[in-house]
């Protein structure tokens, strides 16, 4: 049901209803399988005379026709390598030689700098006699050309012994290890060995596991961390393995740091080819250019056979908006001078706006408007509520508030999100408001033809996981803001693999969210803003500013007439039971024993003001609200038990343009007609304005087609056709109707404090189906009429626009909300539809411009109409 006052924050998805989403989607396909990890790891060879090769340093291939690998590699007791194979995982066996390439070595490129007689500089350029064959099993890696390297994990690949003293294994084996800082490393060798004299340098690094350290056997390896991107995983080179103690003991290896020779790496491919690849070697250029050849994310492979992979594209860590960040919009500021780059806020109703408390402001000047979609579609900021406890420069209630001047009007292309009412997460993942470059982000469906270069940024929905506080890796840029620590406030997400560089950053101000299916939609709703964090959360934790901890706040300012738990209310001793008094906003009450007034159980509810007179037990009610004792029922009472036998399918009712208890009323000329609806064997309920219309109806039709005299007509007494105001009229029959399953009398809605969500509008003059309709607040369908909107009145919208859109309603149209259908499940298949009138139209715009129309609220006439009948 939908309160008729508005009551919390948690009514976005019946607020927006007609804005929620009816379906996702996303794709599955298949592709072959092939064993792609190792793609780029090179077998290093010494072909002896006897014609077999002597297989005893490992490579990476860095370019078409180059392999890097460690400098004192290139030579074994005076001899140099000459050959390297590619895709073969066991180099003692033929039987995985399917996709094996070996090719010539025809120029060794040592470091200039590189001495055999120590291990700096280690490392070196292996150039082959031709290109290798691209394919999904022999393809270069990409080099790491940062020298800050934030993984906690790393892999090294070999051929090398398996332990200290055991045989050197014929399957490539993989590691995994763990980055040590160059001073504890240095502890381990000290200057004790004589090439290493100068200690750990720089331009080295070191890793390690007790059980799990790389072998002298894999000299030259690859020291790598795999990299997501476009769906897949590639191979980034972090270091080429230079040396180590005895493998599996505590000691950790050594390895040749890339970053430090990136540019010599580059430099020299360049020369030798004569070729400018710098761009080419530029790590999102160079992930992209073997896409098509990469492994798929574990999270996406949805089976695998020995030959054939099935992939589900629902699964990707990464997606585009599509239009599910339709509710994000950028802050602006006027002044050129102070404008901050990297500020959005999130649309949670269509005049407001939450942000971060950082980006209210910007060198002490306000944030002036919001972007919608381009710079000319832009909206002045009304009002700016900043959190309270918010201080400069600290990570804690940073959260915002912005009123705009101008109201954004809702359409497929861009809706609201809605706020998560709860510290609980429903789901064990996020989505997280990125953005980013298409062409990087993009899935990939491994087809070399399906990557196109693009540059251009979007936003982005890539999925983390739900971390608790405890297990939140914060970047350490972000720590000097944190002076306590993560806060109850915090939400923190992540994912355990890192991204390609600048694939995806975090969008300030910008939600944390999950659609959620909520009353028969999809709806999207927001968990937290987006407050600090690098790479979208990959690698390294994204934290947001949690919305539920700031509810309380929230309440004072986006609810009327909101209460905190610590608010005082007053008693006013001098008002006794049935006195006058001033409920407020202008509505004059009597003071009544709370019992007898069922709006008082709504405003505490919604810790709204409660007015009391002399005692608690004694509140000012709004007369229209104060319940009238009856001591005996009526027909009114009896609706729906007394004719259940006769209802009709409920799913059949909404497929015709009338239904039993619909009546056609008449006036002199014939096409002077509007509708009502029969309550009792002998009374329609109608619009006054209806009856206005027709100078006082003649004759009722009545669903079946029979035609019905009519007695006499009683319009409210205080109906004001200038105002629209107290619009109800009733129609007495001549003589009472029989009741059959073609003509029975309807329900009246009495509820005086809640409507239900989920309305139909019967019309006249059409033959079409009756649309559906939702329920709306007054509040905010005030905002589209001067003409002030009473309580006694009810707006409504329609779910799926007019067609054609100029379509009008008419005076008297009946709005029925067809029973079972509660807003959230499906009636069963032989449910019955207990027909329930709630109102029926008096005025409107929404001819020409779609606005809500305004109807008359038949709960708040109920006495008036049993007094009448």
């Amino acid at each position: 049901m939908f309160p008729n006052e508005r009551m919390s924050l948690d009514d976005c998805h019946l607020r927006y209803y007609k804005h929620g989403k009816q379906g996702l989607v996303a794709p599955a396909f298949g592709e072959p399988a092939y064993l792609r990890e190792f793609a780029h790891m090179a077998a290093i060879g010494w072909t002896k005379p006897d014609g077999t090769i002597s297989w005893k340093c490992g490579g990476s291939l860095v370019w078409d026709n180059y392999v890097l690998t460690a400098a004192h590699c290139v030579t074994d007791n005076g001899s140099s390598p000459d050959v390297a194979r590619f895709g073969d995982i066991n180099i003692f066996s033929d039987e995985d030689d399917q996709f094996a390439q070996q090719l010539r070595i025809v120029q060794i490129i040592r470091h200039p700098d590189h001495r055999f007689s120590t291990t700096y500089n280690d490392i070196a350029l292996l150039k082959l006699e031709a290109n290798v064959t691209l394919h999904p099993t022999v393809s270069p890696a990409c080099l790491w050309k940062d020298e800050d390297i934030r993984f906690p994990t790393l892999e090294a690949t070999g051929w090398g012994d398996t332990g200290f003293a055991q045989e050197r294994t014929p399957t490539l084996l993989k590691v995994t290890l763990k980055p040590i800082n160059n001073s504890e490393c240095h502890e381990s060798y000290g200057t004790s060995l004589r090439r290493l004299r100068e200690g750990i340098k720089n331009h080295q690094m070191c890793a390690g596991d007790e059980r799990m350290d790389t072998c002298p056997g894999d000299s030259g390896g690859p020291l790598q961390v795999r990299l997501l991107h476009n769906g897949k995983m590639t191979p980034f080179l972090v270091g080429v393995t230079s040396f180590g103690s005895a493998c599996g003991n505590a000691n950790p290896g050594v390895y040749t740091r890339v970053s430090s020779f990136f540019t010599w790496i580059e430099e020299t491919i360049r020369k030798e080819e004569n070729f400018p690849i710098s761009w080419n070697m530029n790590p999102i250029t160079c992930a992209l250019r073997f896409v098509h050849l990469r492994e798929y994310e574990d999270d996406l492979i949805q089976s695998r056979s020995e030959d054939y992979l099935s992939i589900d594209g629902t699964k990707a860590h990464m997606t585009f908006n599509y239009g599910e960040l339709n509710h994000v919009v950028t802050i602006g500021w006027k002044n050129r001078n102070v404008r901050r780059n990297n500020c959005s806020g999130t649309l949670i109703e269509d005049d407001v706006v939450l942000t971060l408390a950082e980006c209210a402001s910007n060198a002490g000047i306000a944030a002036s408007y919001i972007e919608l979609k381009d710079p000319s579609d832009r909206i002045d900021i009304a009002e700016i509520r900043v959190h309270p406890a918010y201080r400069a420069n600290s990570l804690y209630n940073n959260i915002a508030v912005l009123k705009l001047k101008k109201r954004v009007k809702f359409n497929s292309n861009r809706t609201p999100v809605c706020i998560w009412y709860s510290h609980n997460i429903p789901s064990p993942q996020l989505q997280v408001a990125g953005i980013g470059r298409t062409d990087i982000n993009k899935l990939n469906y491994g087809d070399m033809f399906d990557f196109v270069y693009d540059p251009m940024e979007t936003y982005l929905l890539p999925r983390a996981s739900v971390n608790t506080n405890q297990n939140c890796t914060i970047p350490r840029e972000f720590l000097p803001r944190l002076s306590n620590g993560l806060a109850n406030e915090h939400l923190c997400v992540g994912n355990p693999i890192f991204l390609v560089p600048n694939s995806c950053r975090l969008v300030y101000g910008a939600p944390m969210q999950l659609p959620m299916y909520r009353t028969d939609r999809f709806y999207t709703f927001a968990y937290g803003l987006n407050s600090f964090g690098r790479d979208c959360g990959f690698g390294e934790a994204a934290v947001s500013t949690r919305l539920h901890s700031h509810m309380d706040w929230l309440k004072t300012v986006l609810l009327p007439n909101f209460r905190t738990a610590n608010s005082v209310q007053f008693v006013n001793p001098d008002l006794k039971e049935d006195d006058l008094c001033d409920y407020g906003d202008d509505t004059r009450g009597v003071c009544t024993h709370y019992e007898r007034c069922p709006k008082i159980w709504d405003d505490f509810n919604a810790q709204r003001i409660v007015h009391f007179c002399s005692s608690s037990r004694i509140v000012c009610c709004p007369k229209r609200f104060i319940l009238k004792e009856r001591l005996t029922s009526d027909e009114l009472d009896s609706c729906s038990a007394e004719y259940r036998n006769l209802h009709a399918n409920y799913y059949d009712i909404l497929q015709t343009s009338s239904a039993p208890h619909i009546v056609t009323l008449l006036g002199t000329a014939a096409s002077n007609r509007c509708l009502g609806s029969l309550i009792t064997k002998s009374i329609v309920v109608t619009a006054a304005s209806c009856v206005a219309l027709l100078n006082s109806p003649r004759q009722a039709a009545m669903a079946d087609g029979s035609i019905a005299q009519i007695r006499q007509t009683t319009v409210h007494p205080n109906y004001d056709r200038m105002r629209a105001a107290n619009d109800i009229a009733l129609v007495q029959l001549q003589r009472p109707i029989v009741p059959t399953a073609e003509v029975i009398p309807a329900c009246i809605w009495t509820n005086l404090t809640h409507t239900p969500l989920h309305l139909r509008l019967y019309r006249e003059n059409t033959e079409d189906p009756p649309p559906q309709m939702v329920t709306m607040y007054n509040t905010d369908c005030q905002r589209d009429y001067t003409q002030k909107i009473s309580a006694d009145q009810l707006c409504v919208d329609q779910v799926v626009p007019l067609d054609p859109p100029n379509s009008c309603y008419h005076a008297g149209d009946q709005l029925v909300w067809p029973e079972p259908d509660n807003g959230e499940d499906d009636p069963s298949a032989d449910a019955t539809a207990a027909s329930h009138v709630v109102g029926f139209y008096s005025y409107g715009e929404q001819c020409s411009s779609n606005n809500p129309g305004v109807f008359t609220r038949i709960s708040s006439y109920v006495e008036w109409i049993r007094e009448n009948i």
